[in-house]
């Protein structure tokens, strides 16, 4: 049964931003208020503990944040996302949304839920951003123990959800498909209907390269063929067995043959998503990149130059990226969108292609067949057991 929970975006958001890439506007922006975080999942990008961020610099005021909210807000930006780390683990959090709500941003936060408590809570509902994406890891506590290092996780997220939804605050849920929370799979789907949240999974995880320099194309995942599979899985959860059968009828995936490998000889195409043209992302310690999932490569410090100077720079880099030519001509490149973080982060430059992205996106179409193989089998032993 479909669960018509995916999240789309409206036609206004997708216009305003069209229209602000074409102006080389930042009409959305995020501001990474920390890197630390209370859990420690295994795959994550940034994460530190605390002593590890303050061996390296101390994390930027309120009054920082909010002053650069105010130079980002003059050059055109409405969207806020707030992320970390975890950025419920700063106390002065509320005080960093409640300057920057006031300048008549659209705020969202990236959050992982356990720090919620009635206090927070009720801090939210006085003063409701627009969404809280919340990733949920997982069906149990075992699950999170698995991998986030949190034992009691599975229940402090659950418990903020609904205490969240009780406040009246839209939230959002994220899903990051690894090999220790797999198996849960259909469980946070079923979740996520019970609930009636939107709810957005993936199985690919991008190399943690601001984490650690040394992971070019590595990170505790799946093998390129199994993320496949799950991607196939995410497919038919989101959208209903039906529709997953339907479209296996009528307009199968077909594998094509695909050579991953370096390729300068052709200029590929730029950047083709947001990143640079009309967002930003400023990292805990400010530097100012076109997407928080590239590394940091030298971007000058935002809270010293200022953003106008910031910006452009970013802005003038992405426009200059060009991605591997076979990307641009490979025919499985719409299954595949392999974007500059991804072909950075896979190979350590943006001109050789991006093996396990390749792979994977070779794989996708024997993993469908299998994954309707499996709602067959399963209807089939259905049907003999009624």
């Amino acid at each position: 049964m479909a669960m018509n929970l995916i999240p789309v975006e409206p036609p206004i958001t997708e216009y305003l931003h069209a229209k602000a890439a074409r102006a080389h506007l930042p009409l959305s922006g995020t501001f990474e208020l920390t890197p630390v975080c209370n859990m420690n999942c295994r795959m994550c990008y940034v994460r530190m503990s605390k002593e590890e961020q303050e061996a390296i610099a101390p994390l930027h005021s309120a009054a920082d944040w909010i002053a650069l909210g105010r130079q980002a807000v003059d050059r055109g930006m409405l969207y806020l996302l707030l992320t970390g780390g975890e950025p419920f683990s700063r106390p002065d959090f509320f005080e960093i949304m409640a300057g920057l709500e006031q300048m008549g941003l659209l705020i969202s936060i990236n959050s992982n839920g356990t720090l919620l408590d009635e206090a927070a809570v009720e801090e939210l509902r006085r003063h409701p951003p627009v969404r809280i994406n919340m990733t949920l890891y997982g069906a149990s506590d075992a699950t999170y123990e698995r991998l986030c290092r949190n034992p009691k996780g599975f229940t402090q997220a659950t418990r903020a959800i609904r205490l969240l939804r009780e406040a009246g605050i839209l939230v959002k849920l994220n899903c990051s498909v690894t090999p220790y929370n797999a198996q849960d799979l259909p469980e946070i789907m079923r979740f996520a209907k019970e609930e009636h949240l939107v709810v957005q999974a993936t199985s690919y995880m991008f190399p943690p390269l601001r984490r650690d320099a040394t992971m070019v194309g590595k990170n505790d995942r799946f093998s390129p063929e199994e993320a496949a599979y799950y991607a196939a899985r995410i497919e038919s959860l989101l959208n209903g067995e039906d529709a997953f059968l339907e479209r296996m009828r009528n307009k199968a995936p077909v594998s094509l043959p695909v050579e991953p490998g370096e390729d300068c000889s052709i200029e590929g195409e730029g950047i083709r998503c947001r990143a640079g043209k009309c967002s930003f992302w400023v990292t805990w310690n400010g530097r100012l990149l076109p997407c928080g999932m590239l590394p940091v490569q030298g971007e000058k410090d935002v809270f010293q130059v200022g953003f106008d100077e910031a910006w452009a720079d970013a802005s003038a880099a992405a426009a200059a990226i060009r991605l591997p030519g076979k990307c641009r001509d490979c025919p499985l490149r719409d299954q595949c969108r392999a974007c500059a973080a991804m072909v950075f982060t896979e190979s350590g430059n943006f001109h050789t292609v991006p093996e396990y992205r390749c792979r994977m996106a070779q794989a996708y179409p024997d993993a469908c067949r299998r994954v309707e193989a499996e709602i067959l089998q399963a209807r089939g032993l259905q049907q003999k057991e009624g």
